[in-house]
């Protein structure tokens, strides 16, 4: 299993917003579990919606592994 996550900007030129995509890889599938939009609020700080936004991408992700390695020790 292989848990990760994108920050694009949208659109490509003069982005209003960055989108976070977290996919869950498994048995060589991806699948999208979830997608946010982060407004950016400051046009001239753009850097500063795209950094929230990775931000909640890895903790995201760290929800997600640790809820899994969760679920494989109690299996054991």
């Amino acid at each position: 299993m292989f848990i990760f996550y994108t920050v694009n900007p949208e659109p490509e030129l003069q982005p209003k917003s960055f989108i976070v995509r977290v996919f869950k890889e498994q048995d060589d599938e991806s699948c999208c579990v979830k997608t946010v939009s982060f407004p950016i609020c400051n046009p001239s700080m753009p850097q500063k919606t795209k950094n929230e936004a990775a931000e909640f991408g890895r903790l995201f992700v760290k929800q997600m592994m640790d809820k899994e390695f969760s679920h494989d020790g109690n299996r054991n």
